[in-house]
């Protein structure tokens, strides 16, 4: 009874193990995460828009950026935004299962 809990709990080890290392979300699933998480929208460039009260935006520039894909299991992303008043905005967030978790969000201003 003890081998065989033993070999369904490597088996699930080493699927979890594939799963999580062929699951680690991209930086465009970061963005699109961004935008439902937290209404900022990035384009193309290091210009985004952050939607504010009512139906007004204000613009961010990316000041700061720090992806780590190097892990085996999840990756990490950072940025840091600033609008034109000098605000900050810094978004950290860990990637693992094909989704975005929050580690930081900080708002100076």
């Amino acid at each position: 009874m003890k081998k065989g809990l033993t070999k369904i709990g490597m088996l699930f080890s080493i699927i979890l193990f594939v799963y999580m290392n062929t699951h680690r979300p991209n930086e465009e699933q970061f963005y699109t995460w961004l935008l439902n998480e937290y209404d900022i929208e990035c384009h193309e460039s290091i210009t985004c828009t952050k939607k504010s009260q009512g139906n007004s935006y204000t613009t961010l520039i990316e000041t700061g950026s720090n992806i780590k894909n190097g892990y085996l299991f999840f990756n990490t992303i950072g940025k840091i935004y600033e609008d034109e008043d000098g605000s900050q905005i810094t978004v950290k967030a860990m990637g693992m299962f094909g989704k975005y978790f929050t580690i930081i969000i900080d708002e100076k201003g």
